[in-house]
């Protein structure tokens, strides 16, 4: 089994070999980067060795704010503009190596008032041929580390043979963003309403700094989208780009099971059914009426930043995670086309992998991107 030390060292030696002063050559680079992905692999396989500890324990470490404690962290936090435009930071450009699709690099930055500590970082897939035509930013959802999120976004990563450049966001509290002692997204879940105020006030960031960049490295159209909590952050960033400059904002949006109702997350959803999380946030005074106030923070008003004729979504109607009829409510306020709004008979996890064998609605939502 690996250790954690190892598994640190496996990513000090890649981030050095990537992003250090040292120049490697191209095998070197190879090696690192296949290290580190078995590295990550490994590290998720332990997990396996805790199963049957599973049923003595809670499935997350506990950390719930209540409403006053919320209301005292975000004191600073404008329900009129909860995101209003990031300040410049410096993204820096790792060494490439050439993978499956062509060339691939890594970013990484430090965000403005942020952890000093924490690095945003996302992998970047170019087109074979280098010619980039657009530019794709795609978000994970909850819980998945990169090393899973790698293998769920192949069909994204496909997209490179059209001319996209990929760029496959780590969300904050995933991957090496992780704080110690937790798994990735953890930090989200255990803390109830307050891990997604924060995490969304984090990743809607990022979101807009990687589109920023993505338009100063490349004149071409730059789409957004995401999976689950992806498309939930996705979304957020779509109507908070009313208020942004052109550069931060996407010219096309795919959504991929997503609902417009947090309430209906926090109260209703299967997720939190199975995590213990419903009683334990109402334990803390959490009711519709306390989470209503926030709501600005964590779920989209009416006007998209973009035309409506450049949104695709993607819902399961039976999706119990992100409930479908939030979902479905958020398609018929944002004037989603019948030709861009896909929905099947599957579940929440099922509507996502089933890009894998049919990607007509990556399709679509390229098709629209590329238009300009």
């Amino acid at each position: 089994m690996q250790s954690h030390k190892a598994f640190h060292q496996v990513c000090d030696e890649w981030e050095n070999a990537f992003f250090g002063k040292e120049n490697h050559t191209l095998d070197e680079l190879i090696n690192h980067h296949i290290a580190l992905f078995k590295g990550e692999g490994r590290q998720l396989a332990t997990r396996r060795h805790f199963l049957s500890l599973r049923p003595h324990l809670d499935p997350l470490k506990w950390d719930i704010s209540t409403p006053d404690q919320v209301m005292e962290s975000q004191a600073s936090r404008s329900m009129e503009n909860p995101f209003p435009v990031p300040a410049d930071t410096e993204i820096i450009q790792s060494r490439s190596v050439l993978g499956e699709w062509g060339e691939e690099f890594h970013l990484k930055m430090k965000l403005p008032a942020g952890d000093p500590d924490d690095w945003a970082r996302a992998h970047v897939f170019m087109p074979s041929n280098s010619e980039v035509r657009g530019t794709f930013v795609f978000l994970h959802g909850v819980g998945l580390e990169p090393v899973m999120w790698d293998a769920l976004a192949y069909p994204a990563k496909a997209l490179t043979q059209r001319g996209l450049r990929v760029v496959l966001p780590t969300g904050p509290w995933h991957g090496r963003r992780t704080p110690a002692g937790l798994f990735g997204g953890e930090n989200i879940l255990r803390r109830g309403p307050l891990g997604f105020i924060e995490g969304f006030q984090t990743w809607v960031t990022e979101a807009a700094l990687w589109m920023r960049w993505a338009r100063a490295t490349a004149a071409v159209p730059v789409g957004l989208g995401g999976v689950s909590l992806g498309a939930l952050t996705a979304q957020l960033a779509g109507n908070a780009a009313v208020e942004w400059p052109e550069t931060d904002k996407p010219d096309a949006l795919i959504l991929v099971t997503t609902t417009n109702d947090m309430t209906a997350i926090a109260f209703e959803s299967s997720m939190v059914e199975q995590l213990q999380l419903r009683g334990r946030i109402q334990q803390r005074g959490w009711t519709a009426e306390t989470l209503k106030h926030w709501l600005p923070c964590l779920q989209p008003g009416d006007c998209p930043g973009l035309d409506a004729d450049k949104i695709v979504m993607l819902l399961g109607s039976a999706d119990r995670v992100t409930p479908f009829p939030g979902g479905a409510a958020l398609a018929k306020r944002w004037k989603v086309l019948d030709e861009n709004l896909f929905i099947r008979k599957q579940g929440h996890f099922s509507g996502a992998l089933g890009l894998s064998h049919d990607a007509v609605p990556l399709q679509r939502f390229t098709d629209l991107l590329l238009q300009g």
